[in-house]
C-alpha cells in the first residue's frame, strides 16, 4: 500500500500542471488560527495545532487493517500526501535558466555569472527536495502521521512569529531525508564525488540541508578564470541538463526505496 501511495503521488507531482489543488481546498492557517484563539500561545499551542492531528490520524491508521480498510488507509495516504507535497514545473524552471543562459553577451563579469548560476543550482535543489521528499520519507517511517507532522511543523514555521522550537524540529526532520536524498545523488549520478560529501555530511549538523544538497549536486569541472562568457554558457547548459536529470531520476529512486521496503515486508 504504501509503494502504490507514493508511486501514486510521484507521479502526481512530476506530471502535473498548475497549483496543488488539495493544498488550496484546505488552508491550515485556519485551523492555526482556531486553535490559537482557544489556547494560551507557546509549546501548548504547538501540541495542540501540530502533535494532537498528527496523534489522532497515527491512532486512525493503525486501526485501518484488512483488505477493505486498507482501501480507505490508501485513500487517507494519498490524500494527506497530496495536500503536502509542492508542484513545481521543473521544465519551465529549467527553460527559464537556459533562457537567461542564451540572452549572456560578451563582456559580462564571469564572476557574477558562476555566483547567478550557484544560487539557482542551490535553490533548485532545495526545492525540488523540500517539495516532495521530506513528505515521503516520514510516510515511509511513520505513514501518513508522520507526513501530516512534517507538514503542520513546516506551516506553524511560516505562521508562528516564535518559532525557536519548531526550527531545530524541521532542521532534523530534513537531516535525516537529505542524507537519503545524497545517497541517492550517488548511485545515480557522480558516484565518488558524492560519497565523499554524503560522508561529510553525516557528520554536519549545523548546515542545513539546502546547503548539504547544494554541496551534493555542485558540478565536477569547473569555469576556468580565464573563460569567455561562451564557453560558461556551453558549459553550464551541459551542466543544467545533468542536474535536471538527476533531481528526476533521485524523486523516482524514493519510489525505488518504497518497493524495496515492500518486498522486504516493511
Amino acid at each position: 500500500m504504501k509503494f502504490l501511495a507514493i508511486f501514486v503521488i510521484i507521479v502526481f507531482h512530476r506530471n502535473w500542471t498548475g497549483s496543488n489543488p488539495v493544498s488550496e481546498k484546505f488552508q491550515v492557517e485556519s485551523w492555526f488560527s482556531w486553535v490559537s484563539q482557544r489556547v494560551s500561545p507557546g509549546d501548548l499551542s504547538f501540541l495542540a495545532s501540530v502533535v494532537v492531528p498528527a496523534l489522532l490520524l497515527l491512532i486512525i491508521s493503525w486501526q485501518l487493517s484488512g483488505w477493505l480498510l486498507g482501501l480507505f488507509w490508501l485513500a487517507i495516504s494519498v490524500l494527506v500526501l497530496l495536500y503536502s507535497i509542492e508542484v513545481i514545473d521543473t521544465d519551465i524552471v529549467f527553460d527559464d535558466q537556459v533562457l537567461w543562459l542564451r540572452s549572456l553577451r560578451e563582456g559580462e563579469e564571469l564572476a557574477k555569472l558562476q555566483q547567478t548560476q550557484s544560487g539557482f543550482r542551490s535553490d533548485i535543489t532545495y526545492e525540488v527536495f523540500q517539495s516532495l521528499v521530506p513528505a515521503v520519507f516520514w510516510f515511509l517511517l511513520l505513514g501518513p502521521a508522520g507526513t501530516l507532522l512534517f507538514t503542520l511543523c513546516h506551516h506553524y514555521d511560516e505562521d508562528d512569529v516564535q518559532s525557536d522550537l519548531i526550527e531545530p524540529l524541521l532542521f532534523w526532520m530534513e537531516w535525516i531525508p537529505a542524507r537519503f536524498t545524497i545517497l541517492l545523488f550517488a548511485l545515480l549520478g557522480e558516484f565518488g564525488r558524492t560519497w565523499a560529501v554524503l560522508e561529510d555530511s553525516l557528520t554536519d549538523v549545523e548546515n542545513s540541508a539546502a546547503v548539504c544538497l547544494h554541496e551534493a549536486v555542485k558540478p565536477v569541472r569547473t569555469i576556468a578564470d580565464d573563460a569567455s562568457v561562451e564557453d560558461f554558457v556551453l558549459q553550464t547548459e551541459d551542466e543544467l541538463v545533468y542536474l535536471k536529470d538527476l533531481l528526476e531520476r533521485s524523486l523516482w529512486g524514493w519510489a525505488g526505496i518504497a518497493g524495496l521496503l515492500t518486498i522486504a515486508g516493511l
